[in-house]
């Protein structure tokens, strides 16, 4: 995992396997509070499903696999877990119709892939996720997080101190990183 920059309101991450999207999950479950919305972005098989896993272990969740043909699936956890996928949705009509302001306001953690599609998602307590292909590589991924309200900034300086801080301890390196602060 290579951080790229970082701010008060985005990270920019290159993973560049299967396993460090997973663990990119993680990092961000380890911190992911009640109430939290998480938008995810991007293509088919780009890691969306992957990273939600991460998020799941560190939450205590059991297996998670993609929602795409049930649309939501509801985990148990000590903070719920509810993952839904837009992909099959033709509008934003529908999506809109899934009350997920109600899984939000019960306390729980909602993971939203395809998250284009949902026209009204909301604009606080959210990460906000894009995930892209890096490079030649079929498993690297450019990941940029951007956190909209002040318990999801918390929750990404949090992030990215524990991420830096990991990356730099496993490497042996404390500088180098490509660690551009950007405001």
């Amino acid at each position: 995992m290579h951080c790229l920059s970082y701010s008060t309101r985005r990270l920019e991450i290159v993973t560049f396997s299967e396993e460090e999207t997973r663990a990119l999950g993680m990092f961000i479950g380890k911190y992911s509070y009640p109430g939290l919305t998480i938008l995810l972005h991007g293509g088919l098989g780009m890691g969306k499903t992957l990273l939600t896993q991460g998020i799941g272990k560190a939450l205590g969740c059991g297996k998670i696999k993609s929602p795409t043909f049930i649309l939501i699936a509801e985990h148990e956890a000590d903070i719920p877990l509810i993952h839904a996928d837009l992909y099959r949705l033709d509008s934003h009509v529908e999506a809109d119709a899934l009350d997920f302001e109600n899984y939000i306001d019960t306390g729980c953690i909602l993971v939203v892939e395809w998250a284009e599609r949902w026209h009204t998602p909301p604009l606080k307590d959210t990460l906000d996720i894009i995930i892209s292909r890096y490079g030649e590589d079929d498993n690297s991924r450019y990941v940029t997080i951007r956190a909209l309200g002040n318990n999801a900034e918390d929750l990404l300086n949090a992030l990215s101190n524990d991420i830096l801080g990991s990356v730099c301890e496993k490497e042996g390196n404390y500088e180098g990183f490509g660690n551009r602060l950007h405001n």
